[in-house]
């Protein structure tokens, strides 16, 4: 179970992310659960003393002068919690920077967007990076790309979002994982679609995506 906790200065911010975030857990069908959400960080951290974690944090930057900043908070959190994922969700993007140079090792940034989808495609991202992995993942799930001469690496196929051509490369394809990672090969659109089986389907004739990871279909 993935034990989540929210924390933002503003009430309706709090109670705005309380709901894009079922709709993610949802979507994405991961065991989570919100235990805690408060617009305090003082009241975060007496959470966190009485119930241990690990959780996964949605953090606001900025508290104004009434409270402790995000950076000094989380320094306070991976204090009582050595596990802690912390995900900044902050208006000001900018800030990741400043983050990043205090040391704070931050799971990731979510910008507060007028487009919910954006935002639940981002919480689902997370949620996926942050599940507890309780066994390993069958052989039958991993897919082994070769990447150089005698070099291979194995990746899970519930990682990939989709693959798609790359035009600058002759009789090469790419494959990109919701973590951000592009991965190219040498290989042809037919036989990654046989080798990916039936979670994926061809929409293009240069794109396969990964039905598991769709969030919505327009058009």
């Amino acid at each position: 179970m993935l034990k989540i906790i929210i924390c933002d200065d503003d009430d309706f911010t709090v109670r705005l992310i309380h709901g894009l975030l079922e709709k993610a857990i949802e979507i994405s069908k991961i065991e989570a659960q919100i235990v805690c959400e408060t617009s305090s960080g003082t009241d975060l951290l007496h959470f966190i003393k009485k119930n241990t974690g690990p959780y996964l944090y949605l953090l606001d930057f900025d508290f104004g002068k009434k409270d402790l900043n995000g950076i000094d908070l989380a320094k306070k959190v991976s204090h009582y919690d050595s596990n802690a994922k912390i995900v900044f969700v902050t208006s000001h993007a900018e800030k990741g920077i400043t983050i990043l140079q205090s040391g704070i090792q931050a799971f990731g940034f979510i910008e507060k967007d007028i487009k919910q989808q954006t935002m639940i495609t981002s919480l689902i991202k997370y949620l996926k990076m942050a599940e507890p992995t309780l066994h390993q993942i069958p052989e039958s799930q991993m897919l082994e790309l070769p990447i150089g001469i005698d070099e291979t690496i194995c990746l899970p196929m519930s990682d990939i979002i989709y693959v798609d051509s790359v035009k600058t490369i002759a009789h090469s394809i790419c494959y990109h994982t919701f973590n951000g990672s592009e991965i190219t090969v040498r290989d042809t659109m037919e036989h990654a679609l046989e080798l990916l089986g039936t979670n994926f389907i061809r929409c293009h004739r240069s794109v396969i995506v990964n039905k598991e990871q769709v969030v919505s279909v327009k058009n």
